[in-house]
C-alpha cells in the first residue's frame, strides 16, 4: 500500500513539517501523527464536506493524552486547492501528493508543478500515482482507468518524462520507486503504482525538451507571497509531557489512573458507587512500583489531590464511579480529560481508491 512507503520514506527523512496534498478521508495522517518527530501535518483536500465527516480522525484520543508526545504536534485541516498558493506551505520539509495528480486535468498539472516546485520550496516532494502499464492485468474496457475521477495515467516513461522535466526546472534531483509488486511472468508490466522522491538541490534549471506529456510552463512570477487562501477546517494541538512535572507529580497521575480503572472495572462487576483500592495492590502494579514509594509517600500524595480520595485508615485510595456515558455522540466528541477513562473506539482507516 502506497501510504505505508510514504510514512516509512518520511520516517528516513525525519521530516518534521509535512503537508500532505489530497488527503481525502485523512488516512495518510491518521499514521503519520505517530511519528514522534513529526511538528506540524496540513491536511489539504479541496472537498469542504469530505474533510468535515472525517475531521474526528485527527483529534486526540485518550491514548495521547496518557502517552504525551516529548515534541510538539499541530495538525491543519485546510480546504483548498493545491493549485493554490499558500503562505502555510512554504518551505517545508516535504510536501506528498499519494495518487493526487491523476485526478487534475492536464492542463492544470504544470500549474501544480510550478505551484508546488517554485512557489511554495519544499525540500522534499513524494508523488504516486497509478502505473498504466499495469492496467493490463486488469479485465477493463478500452481507454478504462482506475477510478471514475481520474483525468489521465500515465505509463512509466511518461511519468519519468514528467519527473525528468520537473527536476531540469526547478533544481530538483529525483529518483523513482514502485508500489505493489507485479505477479509473477509479468515483471515486465512494472509495478501497480509509480512514485518518485524529489530533493531540492538549491538551482533552478530549463525544461527538458520533448517527451514530457505535460509540458512546463515558463515562470510567470509569483504576486503575492504572503496570501493564506485556503479555509481552516479544523485544527489541533497534541498534549505534550509538561517538563517542570516532578516524579511525585507523575507518580500522582498514576495513581489517580490505575486507581479508577481499577475502581470502574469493580464498578462493572458489582454497580456500587464508591471503590476503595488498596494501596499495596497499586504498589505491586509495574507503572507504579517503578517509583519505590512507600505506602506512608502515596498517602501523603492521594491527600493533595482532588480526583480521589484517602480512606480513613490512609490503606486505600477512594473512588467515586461514573457511569459511562449513554451519549450516542460520544465517539465524535474531543477527548480532553484522560481520567474520564471512558472507552474512546476510533474510526475504522479508509481509503479513496483500492489501488
Amino acid at each position: 500500500m502506497n501510504i505505508f512507503q510514504v510514512v516509512e520514506l518520511c520516517r528516513k527523512y525525519q521530516v518534521r513539517t509535512v503537508a500532505d496534498c489530497g488527503t481525502s478521508e485523512l488516512t495518510f495522517v491518521q499514521y503519520l501523527k505517530n511519528l514522534e518527530f513529526v511538528n506540524q501535518i496540513f491536511a489539504i483536500d479541496i472537498d469542504h464536506n469530505l474533510l468535515q465527516s472525517h475531521k474526528s480522525k485527527c483529534k486526540p484520543m485518550i491514548v495521547d493524552h496518557l502517552n504525551r508526545r516529548s515534541e510538539p504536534l499541530n495538525i491543519s485541516i485546510l480546504c483548498g486547492s493545491i493549485l493554490d498558493y499558500d503562505k502555510r506551505l512554504k518551505e517545508l520539509d516535504c510536501i506528498t501528493c499519494i495518487e493526487l495528480i491523476e485526478h487534475l486535468q492536464p492542463s492544470n498539472v504544470p500549474q501544480l508543478s510550478e505551484n508546488i516546485f517554485h512557489r511554495l520550496t519544499p525540500k522534499r516532494v513524494i508523488i504516486t500515482t497509478p502505473n498504466k502499464d499495469f492496467n493490463e492485468l486488469f479485465d477493463f474496457d478500452s481507454n478504462q482507468m482506475r477510478h471514475w475521477d481520474h483525468k489521465f495515467e500515465w505509463t512509466r516513461s511518461e511519468f519519468k518524462y514528467y519527473c525528468e522535466n520537473v527536476s531540469e526546472k526547478y533544481g530538483y534531483e529525483y529518483f523513482l520507486f514502485g508500489v505493489g509488486d507485479p505477479p509473477k511472468d509479468y515483471e515486465h508490466l512494472g509495478h501497480c503504482s509509480l512514485g518518485a522522491v524529489f530533493t531540492y538541490s538549491g538551482h533552478f534549471g530549463e525544461s527538458v525538451s520533448g517527451g514530457c506529456p505535460v509540458k512546463c510552463p515558463a515562470d510567470e512570477g509569483i504576486t503575492d507571497l504572503t496570501s493564506t487562501n485556503y479555509v481552516e477546517v479544523y485544527s489541533v494541538d497534541y498534549p505534550t509531557v509538561d517538563l517542570t512535572l516532578t516524579a511525585d507529580d507523575h507518580l500522582t497521575n498514576e495513581l489517580v489512573y490505575q486507581s479508577r480503572t481499577l475502581a470502574q472495572q469493580q464498578y462493572l462487576e458489582l454497580g456500587h458507587e464508591w471503590s476503595e483500592i488498596a494501596i499495596k495492590i497499586l504498589q505491586k502494579l509495574p507503572s507504579i512500583a517503578q517509583y519505590r514509594a512507600s505506602d506512608v509517600h502515596i498517602a501523603e500524595l492521594v491527600e493533595k489531590t482532588d480526583y480521589v480520595q484517602l480512606s480513613e485508615d490512609r490503606l486505600s485510595i477512594v473512588v467515586r464511579n461514573v457511569p459511562e456515558s449513554p451519549d450516542p455522540d460520544l465517539e465524535s466528541d474531543p477527548i480532553s480529560d484522560a481520567s474520564d477513562l471512558l472507552e474512546y473506539q476510533g474510526e475504522p482507516l479508509g481509503v479513496e481508491e483500492l489501488w
